[in-house]
């Protein structure tokens, strides 16, 4: 019989022993039941040598083509029926932790976009970063990242700013949201830098730090095969002016949540869209913004705006390849109407 090791690691040092990241031990955990952590007197998990059998050998699962759920239930099955079927040191039987992830899992399965963002806002209230971590785990595991961004993290976003300003969340409450998420997104932009797709650079105006949807509309930009020059909130309008003579961009997008971020440096912005396509976005864009500055406008749906700036940039480049203009601004479509584009009031990139 195989004794049971008292636990003795954290979740840093079993992820590095089994070559698994932190956030995929979580939601093995949560969702499958597969791991069995204490408590340490300091309120931390502690994993045992049995956990990391379990991930060893779920692992070995997946290498045969099985799916992690699927493995899980092989692995605790097989715990259950064989001569580690006992009594767990939590008092719970294999048997029970199964039936108990079967069910978890059924039940997570089942999560809508609504819950999930009810959840994560629980979570953030009170700085639990595991239960935040359990639940972008649910969100980017079980739908696509364009789905786990529009569906879950911007409606999510939309919550922390209502809650805010109802004094319901407090600064620190916001910055912990912001700096789990930036995370969770760092995580998809290694890949902006690689192949030969057209090139975006993303920035926010100078006083403009809330940069979170924009981040996540730059991730959408990569998968679509964008090559993303990320110059993040608070850009100086100069910066942003060399950073395009630089990476010769196919797009520039600019977001705000203020119209004043963009008519304080209306005359820069206007030189830069005389050059290069200038795409402005957030609560900020409104019809005198537009008209000032003489950009393009990017509306809420990102997924719809990735779109629209793909077809522009292949437009600018049959055009520049015939000879025309550099500029490439609204060859794709005209631009809005001041209806059109007041009519958007919900932030986005």
């Amino acid at each position: 019989m195989r004794r049971s090791v008292p636990p003795a690691m954290r979740i840093g040092e079993l992820a590095t022993r089994v070559g698994v990241s932190t956030h995929v031990l979580r939601a093995w955990e949560s969702r499958y039941g597969l791991l069995n952590p204490s408590r340490s007197s300091g309120g931390y998990r502690l994993y045992s040598a049995d956990d990391e059998r379990r991930v060893r050998e779920v692992l070995s699962l997946r290498d045969q083509g099985v799916s992690a759920m699927e493995a899980s239930r092989q692995v605790l099955a097989a715990e259950r029926a064989g001569t580690a079927a006992r009594t767990g040191v939590d008092g719970v039987s294999p048997d029970d932790r199964l039936a108990s992830a079967d069910a978890a899992a059924e039940t997570t399965l089942r999560l809508d976009p609504p819950l999930l963002v009810a959840q994560l806002l629980d979570a953030i209230t009170a700085l639990d970063e595991d239960r935040a971590h359990a639940v972008l785990d649910t969100a980017f595991l079980d739908r696509s990242v364009e789905s786990a961004i529009v569906d879950v993290l911007v409606p999510f976003f939309v919550r922390v700013g209502d809650q805010w300003e109802l004094g319901r969340l407090g600064i620190a409450q916001e910055h912990f949201a912001s700096s789990l998420v930036r995370r969770r997104l760092s995580a998809l932009s290694l890949t902006w830098g690689l192949g030969t797709g057209p090139v975006a650079v993303l920035a926010c105006p100078p006083g403009e730090f809330h940069d979170i949807i924009l981040l996540s509309f730059g991730v959408l930009l990569g998968r679509a095969g964008w090559r993303v020059r990320y110059l993040g909130p608070d850009t100086p309008v100069p910066s942003l002016a060399s950073a395009a003579r630089l990476a010769k961009p196919d797009a520039i997008v600019l977001a705000s949540r203020r119209p004043s971020g963009f008519r304080a440096h209306a005359r820069e912005l206007r030189a830069i869209a005389q050059n290069y396509p200038l795409w402005l976005a957030g609560r900020g864009t409104t019809p005198r913004v537009l008209e000032e500055i003489g950009a393009n406008h990017l509306g809420p749906d990102l997924v719809a705006d990735v779109e629209l700036l793909t077809r522009s940039a292949r437009s600018r480049r049959r055009n520049e390849g015939s000879g025309a203009g550099r500029d490439g601004r609204r060859h794709d479509t005209p631009a809005e109407t001041p209806s059109e584009a007041h009519a958007d009031s919900e932030p986005h990139p």
